[in-house]
C-alpha cells in the first residue's frame, strides 16, 4: 500500500481505493495488524489442529494474498491479482478446514474464516464483486463439505460462515454508496476542469483582441489623425496609408499566415507592384511550429520571387494540401502546395 505515481489519465479521477486512501500511512497500518493477528491466531490454535503444518502455509499465504490486494492500482483491481486472492481464499480454507477438530465447537481455530472474509471485502472495494462473492460461495461449500464429512452436518457448515456472508453483503452495500460518491466527485471535479479551461480560452481570446486593439490603434491612429487635419496628402502618405489598409487586410483575411515575416514579405512584394493576397481559410495554424516555420520560409521566398499577382491561401482542415502558393506572371502561372508538416508536395 506504499504510493506510487499515478498513470496521467487518472490524476484526477477519484475511485473507492482513492476515497478509502489506500496508498496511506493508516491502510499499510492495518495491512500489517492483519498480518500480526493472522500469525498470532494461527500460534495460539495449533494445539488444537490435529496437523499443525497447513496452518502455516495458510498463515502465510493469506497474508501475502493481503500484501497483494493492497497494490496500488485504479480500480477495478487486475483480474489475474484478483484471480490470485480467490485463489489464496480457497487454498486456505482447504489448508485448514480437514485440520480442525472434528468434535466441539470450533472457535478461534477457524481464524481463516474472518481473514479471507477481509480480503473479499476489499475485493468488493476494488471493484470486484462478482470474483468475491463466487470465493464465498466456494469458502461455504468447502466449510459444508468439512462439517458434513465430519459428522457435523451440512448445516454446521452454514452457521459457521453466515456472519461472513452477512459482512459482505454489508461491503455489497457500503461500495455502491462509495461509487456513487466518487461518481458525484469526478462530475464535480470535470466540471471545474471545463470551466477553468473556458475562462482560460475565454481570456486568452480578450488577450489576442486587446493586442490586436493596440497594435491596429499603434498603426493607424497616427494616420487618421493626419487625415483629420484637412491638410492635402503627399504621394509618399498616400502610399503608407495603402501599405497599412494592405496590413490589415492581411491581418483580418490572412489570420494565420499573418505572421511579421510574411507580412513585411508581402509589403516588400507590394512596393514592387505586386498584386498580394493573404487568405486563411482555415482559421488556425499548421499542426506544429515546425510547420508553420517551414510555411513562412516558403511564403517568403515566393513573395521576394513574385511578380505580377500571388495569391497564399491556408486550406481547410482534413485535406490533403494544406497551404496552396499560386503566382501569376502574365501566361505564366507557378503553384507551389505544401502538406500539413510544411513540407513542399508540387511545384
Amino acid at each position: 500500500m506504499s504510493h506510487t505515481t499515478a498513470p496521467p489519465q487518472a490524476s484526477r479521477t477519484v475511485d473507492v481505493s482513492r476515497l478509502l486512501a489506500l496508498r496511506s500511512e493508516g491502510a499499510s497500518l492495518i495491512l500489517g495488524v492483519f498480518i500480526v493477528t493472522n500469525v498470532v491466531f494461527t500460534l495460539a490454535t495449533l494445539q488444537s489442529l490435529s496437523v499443525t503444518w497447513p496452518a502455516y502455509i495458510a498463515a502465510a499465504i493469506v497474508s501475502l494474498a493481503g500484501v497483494l490486494l493492497g497494490r496500488p492500482h485504479p480500480d477495478p483491481f487486475p483480474l489475474r491479482d484478483s484471480i490470485l486472492v480467490v485463489a489464496a481464499v480457497l487454498a486456505s480454507t482447504l489448508l485448514i478446514s480437514w485440520c480442525l477438530p472434528t468434535q466441539g465447537p470450533v472457535g478461534r481455530e477457524s481464524w481463516h474464516l474472518g481473514s479471507n472474509t477481509w480480503l473479499l471485502w476489499f475485493l468488493i472495494l476494488r471493484g470486484r464483486t462478482a470474483l468475491a462473492w463466487g470465493a464465498m460461495a466456494g469458502m461455504t461449500a468447502i466449510t459444508c463439505v468439512w462439517t458434513a464429512t465430519t459428522g457435523r452436518g451440512p448445516l454446521a457448515g452454514l452457521g459457521m460462515v453466515d456472519t461472513q456472508v452477512g459482512l459482505l453483503v454489508v461491503a455489497t452495500l457500503f461500495v455502491t454508496t462509495l461509487r456513487r460518491t466518487a461518481h458525484r466527485i469526478n462530475e464535480l471535479t470535470e466540471r471545474s476542469v471545463d470551466a477553468a479551461a473556458a475562462a482560460a480560452t475565454a481570456e486568452a481570446q480578450r488577450q489576442v483582441r486587446l493586442q490586436r486593439a493596440a497594435e491596429v490603434a499603434a498603426t493607424a491612429l497616427p494616420l487618421l489623425d493626419r487625415i483629420t487635419t484637412g491638410a492635402p496628402l503627399d504621394d509618399a502618405e498616400r502610399a503608407r496609408m495603402r501599405e497599412v489598409e494592405a496590413r490589415l487586410r492581411d491581418g483580418v483575411r490572412g489570420r494565420a499566415l499573418a505572421t511579421p515575416a510574411v507580412l513585411d514579405a508581402a509589403a516588400s512584394a507590394r512596393s514592387r507592384g505586386v498584386d498580394v493576397t493573404l487568405l486563411d481559410d482555415r482559421g488556425a495554424s499548421l499542426a506544429t511550429g515546425a510547420a508553420m516555420a517551414r510555411a513562412d520560409v516558403a511564403i517568403t521566398q515566393a513573395l521576394d520571387a513574385a511578380s505580377g499577382t500571388i495569391t497564399v491561401r491556408l486550406l481547410p482542415a482534413a485535406r490533403d494540401e494544406a497551404l496552396t502558393i499560386v503566382s501569376v506572371d502574365d501566361d505564366e502561372v507557378r503553384r507551389i502546395v505544401l502538406d500539413e508538416d510544411g513540407n513542399t508536395t508540387a511545384a
